[in-house]
């Protein structure tokens, strides 16, 4: 009789884990912490005190980037009106967009099923822009209407690989969610100050405290710029000085540890040019969101993220780099490395990967910086558009250009 008591009750304890509700989420597991050199002689400067701190709107734009692109759309100036033209008439940029959840469970991992997220996740972002620019109230209902929808019905995101599905698609939907509170003053279903049961719930939840196991190379900085992003519009002190940390001194996902301080090379850059490529875009995206809230992680060792970006821009146009096989990314051996030589599994340039305008506004219009082989980069990959993943929001003419 106790053995059948016993068997009941552990049946009923696996039962739960395996159904784990958002409340369950940060029992499952945690962050390993950081031991680890610190690649600056001075933190501080990159950290926030007290919530604030934080700027808002305060992710991949600011109010001033917001009002950039809008003169510039409505002024009919180049590159911003050429990319508009395209962009808003893309099926996630119409205000009939059809929502295509929410549910309650998303996985990422042996079994998938969160493209309905993905999709609307990127409608609620493109909407959210298109609301921005037009000021068209039909774009604000759509994009605030998806992101209650999912906000109160979302409850677990499972999958070995959910920390992608949540640092890309996830991230995406945080941006938009930032633009229409902080631009469009919409208050999201939910919020009491006895506690929400929406949005905030479920990023809190369900989104950043998944997140915060960063594994390592471009993996760990998926998490660490959705991190940043989840972290302002929470305004969590303590989980943007740990992302910033991380950003500047994890030991397999910082900036320093995935490129080469004296090349360039990327820790990938044996195993794959989409990987690479990838990673550098992710990078750029953590160091935007420090941009809007006031710091420069752009410059970061001597702008070391631009020579990651002439190293791997000039191997994707098909020049001779020099390769060190002993510059690859941490737990190498799940992803069958370390590597003997550079990868050409997926080289070349094109705007199916839409990451080079990001790189080439930011340093060479910006910053005035000579970057020529990522110049040459973003001529050969045209026009950023309509994409079928959310690894990149795309769309660089209308949102990066300066």
């Amino acid at each position: 009789m106790r053995m059948i008591l016993f068997l009941v009750s552990f049946v009923s304890f696996v039962t739960r884990i395996c159904n784990a509700s958002v409340n369950d989420v940060p029992g499952i597991y945690g962050p390993l912490p950081m031991v680890a050199v610190s690649n600056i002689n001075n933190i501080n400067p990159y950290l926030k005190r007290s919530p604030g701190d934080f700027t808002h709107p305060g992710l991949w734009h600011s109010h001033d980037d917001l009002e950039r692109i809008r003169t510039n759309v409505l002024s009919n100036k180049d590159p911003w009106a050429s990319t508009f033209a395209n962009f808003s008439t893309d099926t996630f940029s119409l205000s009939n967009y059809t929502m295509q959840g929410p549910h309650g469970i998303i996985s990422r991992g042996k079994i998938s099923n969160y493209t309905a997220f993905a999709h609307d996740a990127r409608a609620a972002w493109q909407n959210a822009l298109m609301w921005y620019i037009t000021k068209d109230q039909a774009h604000w209902d759509r994009s605030t209407t998806i992101i209650d929808a999912w906000g109160s019905n979302l409850t677990d995101i499972i999958g070995i690989d959910r920390s992608l599905l949540i640092g890309l698609d996830g991230d995406l939907f945080v941006n938009a969610a930032e633009i229409m509170r902080w631009e469009g003053n919409w208050t999201e279903a939910g919020a009491s100050w006895r506690g929400g049961s929406g949005f905030s719930n479920q990023l809190y939840w369900l989104f950043s405290r998944q997140a915060a196991v960063i594994g390592q190379a471009n993996y760990g900085m998926v998490s660490i710029k959705s991190l940043l992003s989840f972290a302002v519009y929470l305004e969590d002190v303590t989980m943007y000085n740990y992302a910033m940390n991380s950003f500047i001194n994890d030991p397999c996902a910082s900036l320093f540890a995935m490129y080469n301080s004296k090349t360039g090379q990327s820790v990938e850059s044996g195993r794959d040019q989409s990987h690479t490529m990838s990673g550098i875009a992710w990078t750029a995206y953590a160091a935007r969101v420090g941009q809007t809230q006031g710091v420069d992680l752009y410059k970061l060792g001597d702008d070391l993220l631009l020579k990651a970006s002439e190293y791997t821009a000039a191997y994707n146009l098909n020049e001779t780099v020099s390769y060190d096989p002993d510059w690859h990314r941490c737990e190498a051996v799940l992803v069958g490395a370390p590597w003997p030589t550079i990868s050409e599994y997926n080289r070349g340039i094109s705007n199916t990967q839409p990451v080079w305008d990001i790189m080439y506004y930011q340093y060479v219009v910006k910053r005035k910086l000579k970057a020529p082989w990522t110049t040459q980069a973003q001529r050969e990959e045209g026009q950023e558009g309509a994409v079928s993943t959310n690894d990149h929001p795309s769309w660089g003419g209308l949102i990066w250009a300066y």
